[in-house]
């Protein structure tokens, strides 16, 4: 995307065209109050922006319209135009869009029409230079909102206004204006190709998909503490039923089966008590509290055990470093070698074979040896350790499980007889009550459904893990680093050519915090450390060709225009020299270095790359002339004087 024409408009009708020249160096050169500066922000305010308001005054009073005609990839055109900002007005969004072939040209003032917004503008124009519909995450914690990557945050990477271009703090366009600092920060990892471009929509992707995995835990989680608190209730309720006489049973292995004993006498018309029914039940509650101390017994017993496989798991790890210990001082040093034979003719230290049996290598040989099958089988124990250890936590919590079935039943029992429930008919018909009150609010547990759920659990961590491998931060960083350096060594090389201070060290571009930054041996030396306006400017015109120069290498998705506006400054001394275009004399030489940089660019880069400087500077050199496309002098100027007067 690259500008062939800025156009103005008078509500007459009459325009004014100012062309230019794509894939070469363009220079507009002229004097003070000509409106060399006002081109940048007319392509900027074209781009999309909505508050690049005309300077005030009598000379651009009477421009109602602005706009600019590009040259697309491919041939195609695009001509894009804005209605001036009303009077009293901060902004305004309205704006002209229009796409056509290589004959498309400027349109007469009356065919302007409003037919769309700036924001449609930039999607419209972003999406036919690359910049896809994507957003960006600041990061996975931040606060602030997704944000798109557009024309908009592209063209802060192609302006350089007379009062940015000179400044020590700011390196790029609109730095300092509130939030633009952190779209620089964000977006320029995407643009020089650090990020895909898919990563905002796998960063969204990974965001559900947590929160899919930790609702998927809550679920399991939920289903499982609510099974076993039916298990626990249900087997209390059979505890109850059996200590009354009523059943049989005095535990159930499971939920299913707990819901089909109860569900026997849920309903049951009650019978006649038997003459027994009494001596059964206390037998009952006798067995069920000898149940209760086997229980507590059995817990007891399966701590200790895994106590003991606890404590024999730290003591092992003790006696495998002893044992390494020993067999490492055995070979430290070489003084025994790593020998796969145990024949005691060798001597262990050099290797060799001995006249006659030494017993000392042979006793060596043989501890070694000891030590080495002690090693193997501890390392074959811990597995099947290990297995009995997760074995028994099982089995323990199927345990605690009854213990606090049969405790919660035979307290209820006591309570039952507290609340004089003396006889066993009423104490059998309050227990049945009981049954029929929990029964009704509790089915059949599904275990289908939570073993689906577990296996989504599998599939959702496995998503999760593949797209964090996708998006590792180190990756990414690297992907960065990787980029930064490629730019650095252009900055580098081209603040040698211009001779700048501390070019003789390495210089590169700090995204973090937006400046450049030269290394030195004592440290690194930022640009707000580096003295004169001809350090400051030198650097950001270094630090810009860089830039576009690894934009249009690689293809990236950024306007191929890069404006300058008022480079030499700094250079211009006096008013002849001003007057005149031509540096003093201590100075042409750096003024001289700068247009020839920016043209070598250009002309490496040709016909990619576009470069538009409007500056004082008119240097004799036929190949500044020969960049020259508008020379303001002589009356010229970017509002004619008639429209004036």
């Amino acid at each position: 995307m690259q500008l062939l024409s800025i156009v103005i408009y008078n509500s007459d009708g009459r325009v004014r065209e100012v062309p230019f020249i794509p894939g070469q160096l363009n220079i507009v050169t002229g004097l003070s109050r000509t409106g060399k500066s006002v081109l940048l922000t007319i392509v900027d305010y074209c781009l999309g922006r909505d508050d690049a308001r005309l300077p005030a005054g009598k000379h651009f009073a009477p421009i109602a319209w602005c706009g600019t005609l590009w040259e697309l990839e491919g041939g195609a055109r695009v001509f894009l135009g804005r209605p001036s900002i009303p009077s009293g007005a901060s902004s305004n969004s309205r704006a002209m869009i229009k796409f056509g072939g290589h004959d498309l040209n400027v349109p007469e003032y009356g065919a302007l029409v409003v037919n769309t917004n700036s924001d449609s503008l930039r999607q419209q124009v972003g999406l036919r230079i690359g910049i896809e519909d994507s957003k960006i995450r600041p990061n996975e914690y931040s606060s602030r909102k997704p944000f798109s990557v557009g024309l908009g945050s592209a063209a802060l990477l192609c302006f350089q206004a007379q009062f940015e271009i000179g400044n020590q703090a700011l390196l790029f366009h609109r730095q300092g204006e509130r939030g633009k600092e952190q779209v620089l920060r964000d977006t320029l990892p995407y643009y020089l190709g650090a990020i895909v471009r898919d990563e905002a929509a796998k960063r969204a992707a990974l965001r559900e998909a947590r929160i899919q995995l930790r609702r998927i835990e809550s679920a399991i989680s939920a289903d499982e503490n609510e099974a076993r608190s039916i298990d626990i209730t249900l087997q209390r309720l059979i505890v109850e039923a059996h200590g009354a006489g009523m059943l049989s049973e005095a535990q159930a292995p499971d939920t299913n089966t707990a819901i089909e004993i109860l569900s026997r006498i849920r309903y049951e018309k009650p019978e006649p008590l038997s003459t027994d029914v009494d001596t059964r039940a206390q037998d009952n509650r006798r067995e069920l509290y000898a149940r209760l101390g086997q229980l507590r017994s059995d817990i007891r017993s399966m701590l200790a055990d895994r106590d003991l496989l606890l404590d024999n798991q730290n003591g092992q790890s003790g006696y495998e470093k002893a044992l390494n210990l020993q067999r490492g001082r055995m070979v430290s040093l070489e003084l025994l070698g790593e020998h796969k034979s145990h024949d005691s003719h060798l001597c262990p230290v050099c290797n060799h074979t001995l006249d006659q049996v030494d017993p000392t290598p042979a006793q060596l040989q043989n501890r070694l040896r000891i030590l080495r099958e002690e090693l193997v089988d501890l390392n074959r124990a811990v597995p099947d350790r290990r297995k009995t250890v997760a074995e028994l936590d099982v089995v323990l919590h199927e345990k605690r499980k009854e213990l606090q079935g049969v405790e919660d039943g035979l307290n209820q029992l006591l309570q039952n007889s507290n609340n004089n429930l003396t006889s066993s008919a009423e104490s059998r018909e309050f227990i049945r009550g009981r049954i029929d009150a929990t029964l009704s609010r509790t089915s059949a547990t599904d275990d289908v459904e939570i073993d689906l759920l577990r296996k989504k659990l599998v599939e959702v961590a496995a998503l999760v893990a593949a797209l964090e491998n996708d998006l590792d931060a180190d990756s990414a960083r690297e992907q960065l680093t990787s980029r930064l350096v490629a730019v650095g060594r252009d900055m580098t090389s081209f603040a040698r050519r211009l001779k700048l201070e501390h070019s003789d060290d390495d210089v590169r571009l700090d995204v973090a915090k937006l400046t450049v930054v030269a290394d030195s041996e004592t440290g690194p030396a930022p640009l707000t450390g580096i003295g004169s306006a001809e350090n400051w400017i030198g650097y950001h015109l270094v630090t810009h060709l860089a830039l576009h120069r690894y934009f249009t290498r690689q293809n990236r998705p950024v306007p191929r225009l890069l404006m300058f506006d008022q480079p030499t400054q700094a250079y211009f001394q006096s008013d002849a020299a001003l007057e005149s275009g031509t540096p003093d004399d201590a100075d042409r030489e750096a003024v001289s270095n700068m247009f020839r940089l920016m043209k070598d660019v250009a002309d490496e880069l040709a016909p990619n790359m576009q470069i538009i400087v409007v500056d004082h500077a008119k240097l004799t050199e036929d190949w500044f002339a020969d960049s020259i496309v508008h020379d303001w002098r002589n009356g010229d100027a970017l509002v004619p004087s008639d429209w004036v007067e």
